[in-house]
């Protein structure tokens, strides 16, 4: 219900604001998006670049099998 109300009240100021403001809103909550899909992926590179290491030298990669970081 808050996002219907929220976007019912963003159709008239999306109508009444200037374009330069409208843009910096939209590439300001597109950061905000982009933000913690970065944290993920620096937290989870470690785990990538085993499995690549491991897919190159000929190892097979299993789906869901344990990771063992410490080699």
């Amino acid at each position: 219900m808050i996002y219907r109300v929220l976007f019912v009240l963003a159709i008239p100021l999306g109508a009444i604001a200037q374009l330069g403001f409208i843009w910096l809103m939209a590439d300001t909550f597109n950061a905000m998006m982009a933000i913690p899909n970065l944290i993920a992926l620096a937290l989870l590179s470690p785990v990538v670049f085993k499995l690549t290491k491991d897919y190159f030298d000929g190892k097979d990669v299993l789906p869901g099998e344990e990771l063992d970081h410490d080699q």
